[in-house]
């Protein structure tokens, strides 16, 4: 009796501690119990939601007081998945592309490739097993696992349908604003067209069945493969290594855009496989064994072409727009014979320029030009009166072209620093008392917009977009020119400290369309270019693995330790050298005075 008597106080403390446990257990009895006799997912969405009840009273009961099993199954977990972690990679950005790095996909996108293909494989199979659901396979093995897995597919599906929501609504938000402004008759349009467009989809989803979108889904698969397979390299390219000792490869940004499009197709697909698979031809039916799922998934797909036709124009505009692409010139063609006209227009088409002619007005960034008789050419003045009068003759032997070239080059930087003029006011509204400065990069296509950089950001690679889009501030053919100059000159980025005024900015920038100017596009911009400009330090620094920027006097914008970019750094001028120099240790080898006479 004494041996009991001392036991039991201590079953009573075990039993005491460990009876959130026990209820525990008895949720997931219950829950098996209770799907031995559920007929459909209306019943399983139930016991799934006292399950996430169940899951979200543990976390925070374990954070509270830990739980030993939570933390022994915490660690099991982490086992299990510890072998996914050689495929984590370093990472970062080569805007140089010169010396070339050797070219190579990841083999993590291969294996999420096979592995979503799998999946698609695994659901067709069950549904061709089980064709009024498979949640059978749920109900004769693990309950509580399978309501796991309705969950989390449940939630993918939400996922595509806010996406599907969300990223038309975005768009309009913005065409609202540029049209009507901050107005509540801009917000009155779009709860209308959000509730109008969730009603269309919610109809159609309901009479039409879901295959054309499945079929649409596995399109896009194999687009993004074609646009993929081209070996043709530009200038930008994402760096990846599989650790720090590990050799460095590259994958054009090209590539990176297409195998994230893969890779996001298939996922749709098998999301959408695995919820309505068994009724792609059909209405879902009230005696199925899953029609909320099917239900769910129906709605998430026909949610899926909208989201795929604004996506799709989102990369026509970004094509559009690249900077890479070369515009040709306009030239407006006038005068008052119409036959010297139109000989005009045919010589300049011949150069491949574009024409417009009288009687339509002459635009901004059109080279103008007046045919006149040969008497009153003004072809070879040294300073003329613009539009340049000019014979038809002088056009067809291509005599004024380089001086018409050399005009249109002249409007395009005009534009290109109107623009920059316009980002820099709005971007100025933006600095941060703790330091920091900005990233221009108006060349390449897939930088939006002016990027902010704060000193006390934590090195944050992704620095917040300020102003209004390059896109919106600088014409195309601007941006054209920005990149034939500074790919030429060797500037993949210009950072700008807080205190630079814009007018220094653009002397920096004029003395980079100098360099380019006077040597061809043929030698890249230097340091030394720089020297003797007011009011700024000039720096420019090549990042490479190895080679950080380091300054004591000078804030050190961040860069990833794998990027490969080459900086201009306009600075403001501190005063002083920041090289020190030592005098020399020996004076032996020191210039005496030597005495004559």
């Amino acid at each position: 009796m004494r041996l009991l008597h001392s036991v039991l106080p201590r079953g009573g403390r075990l039993l005491a501690g460990g009876g959130f446990t026990l209820a525990v257990c008895g949720l997931f009895v219950g829950l098996e119990v209770y799907g031995r006799y559920a007929r459909s997912d209306f019943h399983d969405g139930l016991a799934a939601t006292a399950l996430l009840i169940g899951v979200l009273a543990v976390a925070a009961r374990h954070r509270r007081a830990p739980l030993g099993w939570v933390r022994s199954l915490g660690g099991l977990v982490g086992g299990l998945l510890s072998p996914l972690g050689r495929f984590r990679y370093d990472h970062g950005i080569d805007l140089r592309g010169t010396p070339p790095v050797p070219r190579r996909t990841p083999p993590a996108v291969w294996a999420a490739a096979a592995a979503l293909l799998g999946w698609a494989a695994l659901a067709a199979a069950a549904w061709a097993a089980f064709p009024t659901g498979w949640r059978v396979a749920g109900v004769y093995s693990s309950y509580t696992a399978y309501l796991a897995l309705l969950l989390c597919l449940w939630a993918a599906l939400l996922v595509v349908t806010f996406a599907g929501v969300f990223v038309p609504v975005a768009v309009l938000d913005k065409m609202m604003k540029r049209w009507l402004g901050e107005t509540d008759q801009r917000r009155g349009v779009e709860v209308l067209v959000v509730v109008g467009y969730a009603i269309l989809i919610s109809a159609v989803a309901w009479v039409v069945p879901p295959a054309a979108v499945l079929g649409l889904c596995l399109a896009a698969a194999a687009g993004a493969w074609a646009a993929y397979l081209p070996r043709g390299g530009d200038g930008a390219a994402v760096l990846w290594r599989a650790g720090p000792d590990r050799p460095v490869y590259a994958v054009p940004v090209r590539r990176v855009l297409a195998l994230v499009a893969l890779l996001a197709a298939l996922l749709v697909f098998a999301v959408l496989l695995t919820a309505c698979g068994g009724r792609l031809f059909g209405a879902p039916r009230l005696d199925d064994e899953m029609p909320l799922t099917a239900l769910f998934g129906a709605v998430a797909a026909w949610f899926v072409p909208g989201l795929m036709a604004v996506l799709g124009l989102r990369v026509w505009s970004a094509r559009r727009n690249d900077p890479a692409r070369r515009t040709p010139p306009t030239a407006h063609v006038a005068g008052a014979d119409p036959e010297g006209v139109r000989r005009a227009a045919a010589a300049v088409r011949a150069w491949g320029w574009k024409v417009r002619s009288v009687p339509a007005a002459r635009a901004a960034g059109e080279v103008g030009v007046e045919v006149v008789p040969a008497e009153r050419s003004e072809a070879t003045e040294f300073d003329p009166v613009w539009p340049l009068k000019v014979s038809a003759d002088d056009l067809a032997t291509g005599a004024v072209r380089p001086r018409l070239e050399r005009r249109d080059e002249i409007a395009v930087r005009r534009q290109l620093f109107r623009g920059l003029k316009r980002l820099f006011k709005r971007a100025s509204a933006f600095k941060n008392p703790g330091g920091g400065g900005f990233w221009l990069a108006p060349h390449w296509w897939f930088v939006e917009g002016v990027g902010r950089e704060d000193a006390d950001a934590g090195g944050d690679p992704s620095p917040p977009l300020v102003g209004p889009p390059y896109s919106r501030a600088i014409p195309p053919r601007a941006r054209q020119h920005a990149h034939a100059v500074l790919r030429a000159t060797h500037v993949d980025m210009v950072f700008v400290e807080d205190g630079v005024t814009f007018k220094a900015l653009e002397r920096v920038l004029r003395v980079v369309a100098e360099v380019y100017d006077m040597h061809g596009g043929r030698r890249r911009a230097e340091e030394q270019h720089f020297r003797g400009l007011p009011k700024v330090r000039v720096m420019i620094h090549d990042y490479e693995p190895g080679n950080p920027f380091r300054s004591d006097v000078y804030p050190e914008p961040k860069f990833d330790d794998l990027s490969r970019v080459r900086v201009l750094h306009v600075f403001r001028d501190r005063g002083g050298d920041e090289e020190r120099v030592e005098p020399p240790a020996d004076f032996s080898s020191s210039p005496a005075p030597m005495l004559v006479g």
